[in-house]
């Protein structure tokens, strides 16, 4: 599979060859903003990819440019601000959108790929106003964790899941059947998940509506509000109450599991994909890669994206950014039993709305909205309905 990736990325920088000798790809610097190596090894790993890459492209010189996470966003809006943005960057999933419709980033070439080869909520993270602005590079979601002392069987419906927390808490009074998400920026991003698991969306980005006021996200916030009457408040708020064997089940990602391995070794729990009402759903998290419209190479930029997120070096460029393949046929590094459920996940996963102003929407609005049900201090409809409100207005929608 690699050989024929490479050729293809040969020939196709043979064909966009100019005048002189080499073509187009002879003597260039190709300039990628990444995050800081998560580990040495992925810092290796990165390494060989572009030498790899390198090698294919003769004259090619690919410059990794790593920043630290936490500045990482700071520093390119700098450099987007002043038009010296690299040639290409790792983008967080949220603002494609906003960077695309700013103009800041360049549509993806017809062609470069092909898009059935992609986890179909990772492509979607790429998305704006429909055309595709990116190629995702890793991707990540959450699912159930359960205590398999105090469930041995994790329940797969919304129903099940409600009565085996019940079950748990009249068996002992002091466990909590869940540690059911709280109204933060954490719970809301975890929301859409359990909506689309109710066969809803959040909004129709296309037709500028906004859906998270209607029946089935509803009903999610609803089924957080019901499952607390066995998961009170008292006990969750706890520190660390689902490792401490004091909430039977919780949701997470697979970033939790080698903690609690490490941290909790007599804990048997397993993971298993989120129950649903009406169809299997999840959410998605992870980062893209965007070729800015600055760029002196796009052409290169592209095929150096299409190369780490291939099927021969997109398992491995994952792992090191911290999440699964993107590619359907990139092996998966290899983990422990509890992969299975985060890979099903993925299968379903639902890219957030394609809304340059998502993450204030998400933090600020649909974040307390889902603290106030949770408190008791709205229903989970006025709630909505007045969060989606406060998003009509602050997007200029009248749906």
């Amino acid at each position: 599979m690699r050989g024929a990736v490479v050729a293809a990325l040969v020939s196709g920088l043979a064909a966009c060859g100019g005048g002189g000798t080499g073509g187009q790809s002879g003597g260039k610097e190709l300039t990628f903003w990444m995050y800081q190596d998560r580990t040495p090894q992925a810092g290796q790993v990165m390494e060989k990819v572009r030498e790899d890459f390198e090698k294919a492209n003769p004259g090619v010189t690919v410059k990794l440019v790593k920043i630290p996470k936490d500045d990482y966003n700071t520093k390119l809006g700098s450099a987007v601000a002043s038009k010296s943005a690299p040639d290409a960057g790792i983008l967080d999933q949220p603002l494609v959108s906003k960077y695309a419709l700013d103009g800041t980033i360049k549509e993806v070439p017809a062609g470069l790929i092909q898009e059935a080869d992609y986890y179909k909520g990772a492509l979607d993270t790429n998305r704006a106003g429909g055309k595709l602005y990116g190629l995702p590079q890793d991707q990540t979601t959450v699912a159930l964790f359960y205590n398999k002392k105090l469930v041995p069987n994790p329940p797969k419906t919304w129903d099940e899941l409600k009565q085996v927390a019940a079950q748990v808490h009249a068996a002992d009074a002091n466990v909590a059947g869940m540690n059911v998400p709280k109204g933060d920026g954490y719970g809301a991003w975890m929301f859409p998940g359990i909506v689309h698991g109710a066969g809803g969306e959040m909004v129709d980005d296309a037709g500028k509506k906004v859906l998270f006021d209607q029946p089935p996200a509803v009903e999610a916030l609803q089924l957080w509000v019901d499952l607390q009457k066995s998961s009170p408040r008292k006990i969750t708020d706890s520190d660390k109450p689902f490792e401490n064997g004091l909430a039977a089940m919780t949701i997470s990602g697979p970033w939790d599991v080698p903690t609690i391995r490490e941290q909790f070794p007599d804990l048997d729990f397993g993971v298993a994909p989120l129950p649903y009402k009406t169809e299997p759903a999840g959410n998605i998290g992870g980062e893209d890669s965007v070729v800015f419209s600055t760029s002196k190479n796009p052409d290169l930029a592209w095929k150096w994206l299409a190369f780490l997120s291939d099927a021969a070096n997109n398992g491995a460029v994952a792992d090191a950014f911290g999440g699964f393949p993107v590619h359907l046929k990139a092996q998966v590094v290899a983990g422990g039993p509890e992969q299975a459920a985060f890979l099903e996940q993925l299968k379903v996963a639902h890219a957030r709305p394609a809304v340059p102003q998502w993450i204030q929407v998400n933090d600020e609005i649909i974040a307390p909205a889902i603290e106030s049900a949770l408190t008791g201090k709205a229903t989970a409809q006025q709630a909505l309905s007045d969060a989606a409100a406060k998003t009509r207005s602050l997007l200029g929608w009248n749906g």
